[in-house]
């Protein structure tokens, strides 16, 4: 059932862009096919990594004179819907050469994480306040940043076309390939409705017996921004696949170093570290997971406000100047006495997902798992989740000619489930449905103090009861005439368990649980000073009636109380061409019985940049990846998930990584020597208990972009 814990100057003009192919071990699949109909320049795109406002490029006009060309300046907008789909947050079109080596989705979200040893894998972030779980799908949980959600599909506006592929290799000690590829294509119909796709692929095999994961979405998404109507329609389509070797059976590093050579016939022995293929798995026959999953998102927003004389309502505009088509949306340098000044707004949300997720054994092993409840052969597991929900909520903006004025915020949400797992002779499935209300009151436009407070609770349903009340307050401070950030939130929790953490039957594990809600209590606070490159922050939280799986990897709730406390730190120094990054993050709990995390997690990295020729942007560095010893959590294949343990100690180990990014105009480039420290005895390199690193392997990448 369980471990067992004993034993990423100009061009030719291209008019027909096609780009298919993504070699799939013993058969070719195509991947995408793209048809795009834009002029390339090639001309640096000017996209600053931390610029979220909309950036400019001059449009080639090569051949040509300004009688001829009318010059539209480039720009791009990006941004998500955030508070329930309420708000626009700014998202960053990141083209930058720094860290473009790190395409690991989870070390981009957390320094220090619990995974499987290869990207792809499922996956737990160690630092507590870095783990997400914005999937409503209980057994995605751990496969989060693989996947795509309605909260996190970008939107965009553009006055050209823009397009990127991306698309990463590396051979693995089996010499089975590792594929990353990433289309996107995104462009404004006219001066308000903008339209585009995003299409992700992750094939990585493990370098262990019997590890594979295979991620795959597609995302097509359409947006139109108009004075008085926000309109939003999102599909993702994907899949996400797990082939597991229930870990190595040697939980010490013993099986990696006891093969010995001799040197010209001497009693010179020099330890000889086996191939990672060579070694021996838990499960002799792999389990197969696979989710599929669909999703569905509109949203519509009417405004409602004045309209000065001097604007004329509805007035056709002039496509082809595509300026100052924008300057009507966001008011790029328009006078602001002729822009319309929305007062209230009715908004409507509609969200519709469909979830399967499969477990296949071919023939089950016996010796892994303790207990077998269908099949012993050809079994498949399947559950089920369905979900609609639409929210309606009304808002007032705040009044900027008024010095005491805030945002209003108020909400209905609605929402019905429907569950199934198997039963050895059939199915259960459970529906239900759940009503939710609350407000927002918020101040954003103050030069002196703003803040935000939110309510929102279940008022009928299988979660009745459930409970937020969350605050926040952000405040500028200017020292030694630098502008500092300063950002206070906290909020209480009531939050029922989850639909698959009561009720769950599967060939290997059963349960029939009835848990009270987890209480939180959370506070966060965050200090940037962008002058020295410094942030820094604190966060605590209170937990009581806490929901974990324990160590027979079911779920269970803690009935008493417990505490954490987590404070970081990053701080990047530059003296001339070098740079050095640093995050550090210390974590202290007042009792590990049911939470494990490591008291210390570090990142560390320094680099080199330069320009060579005065044209290609060029960075040489090392990064280091630390955390201290802890007990982290074992995995479970058949359930995809982490479970509590007290008997195996992992970390105290770098992970050192050596690369080097390259920018020539629009196309980015790395070469990366993964865990380059693995050949040399360094201690163990587990990342979970029985799953080790990956040992030493090159990676490559590159990062097209066109933009006209």
């Amino acid at each position: 059932m369980r471990l067992n814990l004993g034993s990423i100057s100009r061009s030719v003009p291209v008019h027909h862009l096609l780009f298919i192919f993504a070699s799939m071990r013993s058969t070719i699949v195509v991947i995408i096919y793209l048809f795009l109909a834009v002029s390339v320049s090639a001309q640096d795109l000017g996209l600053n990594r931390n610029q979220n406002q909309m950036v400019n490029v001059a449009a080639d006009t090569t051949g040509k004179s300004k009688s001829d060309v009318q010059q539209v300046a480039s720009r791009i907008e990006a941004w998500t819907l955030g508070d329930q789909y309420s708000r626009k947050i700014s998202a960053v079109v990141d083209t930058a050469t720094l860290g473009f080596h790190n395409y690991n989705p989870i070390y981009r979200q957390s320094i220090s994480n619990t995974h499987l040893g290869y990207v792809g894998s499922p996956y737990l972030s160690n630092i507590y306040f870095d783990r997400t779980h914005d999937t409503r799908f209980y057994f995605m949980r751990y496969s989060n940043a693989f996947s795509r959600t309605p909260e996190k599909v970008e939107y965009f506006n553009t006055t050209t076309p823009f397009a990127n592929l991306y698309y990463v290799q590396g051979k693995q000690a089996t010499q089975k390939t590792h594929q990353v590829f990433k289309a996107f294509y995104t462009q404004n119909i006219d001066s308000v409705t903008n339209f585009g796709f995003r299409f992700n692929v992750f094939r990585t095999p493990g370098q262990y017996q019997l590890q594979e994961a295979r991620h795959r979405f597609l995302n097509v998404f359409a947006s139109r921004n108009a004075p008085r109507l926000n309109s939003y329609f999102s599909v993702v389509n994907g899949t996400n696949l797990i082939n597991e070797n229930g870990g190595i059976t040697d939980t010490t590093m013993n099986r990696f170093v006891n093969n010995f050579i001799n040197l010209n016939y001497t009693r010179i022995r020099i330890p000889v570290r086996k191939a990672a293929y060579e070694l021996p798995v838990q499960l002799r026959n792999q389990v197969e997971t696979s989710n599929k999953s669909f999703s569905m998102f509109t949203s519509h927003e009417y405004l409602l406000g004045k309209l000065p004389k001097e604007f004329k309502a509805e007035e056709p505009l002039n496509d082809s100047i595509v300026v100052e088509s924008l300057q009507n949306i966001r008011n790029i340098d328009a006078p602001s006495e002729l822009a319309f000044v929305p007062k209230y707004s009715i908004q409507y949300n509609a969200e519709f997902e469909n979830h399967k997720r499969s477990v296949f054994e071919r023939t089950v092993d016996q010796f892994f798992f303790d207990t077998t409840y269908m099949k012993t052969s050809n079994h498949t597991d399947s559950v089920f989740f369905r979900r609609f929900s639409h929210l309606l909520q009304i808002k007032a903006f705040e009044n900027e000619e008024k010095r005491y004025t805030f945002a209003k915020r108020a909400f209905i949400e609605n929402e019905w489930v429907r569950v199934q797992h198997p039963l050895p002779d059939g199915w259960r499935s459970y529906a239900y449905s759940n009503v939710y209300a609350g407000g927002e009151l918020k101040r954003t436009g103050s030069d002196f103090l703003n803040w935000n407070v939110l309510a929102r609770f279940a008022l009928v349903g299988r979660n009745l009861g459930d409970a937020m009340i969350k605050g926040g307050i952000q405040k500028e401070l200017v020292i030694f005439s630098d502008t500092t950030h300063l950002q206070v939130e906290g909020w209480y929790r009531d939050q029922s368990a989850d639909i698959f953490q009561e009720h769950f039957y599967g060939n290997h594990f059963q349960w029939e649980n009835s848990f009270k809600k987890q209480h939180d209590v959370v506070i966060r606070g965050e200090y940037a000073w962008p002058g020295i490159k410094a942030k820094a922050g604190v966060n605590y939280s209170l937990f009581s009636n806490f929901l974990y799986h324990n160590e027979l990897a079911q779920p269970d709730q803690y009935d008493g109380e417990f505490s954490l406390l987590s404070a970081w730190i990053n701080k990047d120094f530059q003296l001339g061409r070098f740079g050095w990054s640093n995050k550090v993050v210390w974590q202290g709990l007042s009792t590990d019985a049911v939470l494990h995390l490591p008291a210390l997690s570090i990142y560390t990295g320094i680099y080199y940049s330069h320009y060579l020729f005065k044209v290609m942007q060029i960075q040489l560095g090392a990064e280091i990846y630390y955390h201290s010893r802890f007990y982290a959590d074992v995995y479970e294949p058949s359930t995809t998930s982490f479970y509590l343990q007290h008997e195996i100690l992992t970390g105290g180990y770098p992970l050192i990584n050596l690369y080097a990014n390259a920018k020539l105009k629009r196309t980015t480039a790395f070469a990366q020597l993964y865990h380059a420290n693995s050949v040399v005895e360094m201690g163990e390199f587990f990342s979970a208990p029985g799953y080790p690193f990956d040992q030493m392997a090159f990676r490559f990448g590159f990062s097209w972009t066109f933009y006209d």
